[in-house]
């Protein structure tokens, strides 16, 4: 499968615009993408721990090695709209700004047990499309906002019975 570094430029604007975090956050960060859909996030350190200074070279180096990911899964890309992953949201959601919602202990319970949540936000509050989901400013993942409905994004292998 095919590695290729992946221009910071749409990554990180992709959460500047969407989530308005600062671009500074992900400055110790290279994005490659392994296969079409999946953006990935590697820290610089590890391109140096494998002998590479250079991080242009990362997909070279990575093409030596067997394995089967390097990093963190950062972004889905290729569909109608790009999707950020649960653990990217995990990891950088505390520097979210914007389109993201906190849910009380009943909905945050649905929620992260996969299910839709009935909501309703003001275009002034939210964007239509991916929201970050907290409870008690904590991220829980990723939802897909319509009018009226929080749908759930977390996977199905990490979704939980959360106890508040």
């Amino acid at each position: 499968m095919e590695i290729q570094l992946v221009d910071r430029e749409p990554v990180v604007g992709f959460w500047r615009d969407k989530f308005g975090v600062p671009p500074e956050t992900f400055d110790g960060y290279v994005f490659y993408k392994k296969g079409a859909k999946k953006v990935w996030a590697v820290r610089r350190e590890t391109a140096e721990a494998l002998g590479e200074e250079d991080s242009d070279r990362i997909p070279d180096t990575l093409d030596t090695l067997n394995y089967e990911s390097v990093g963190l899964p950062f972004l889905r890309v290729g569909g109608e709209h790009d999707k950020p992953t649960t653990d990217a949201l995990q990891l950088f959601g505390d520097a979210v700004t914007r389109n993201s919602v906190e849910l009380d202990a009943d909905d945050a319970r649905a929620f992260v047990r996969g299910e839709t949540v009935d909501v309703e936000y003001g275009e002034d509050e939210v964007d239509l499309g991916y929201l970050v989901v907290k409870h008690d400013g904590q991220v829980l993942g990723c939802s897909l906002y319509f009018p009226g409905e929080l749908r759930s994004q977390v996977p199905k292998g990490r979704r939980v019975d959360l106890v508040l």
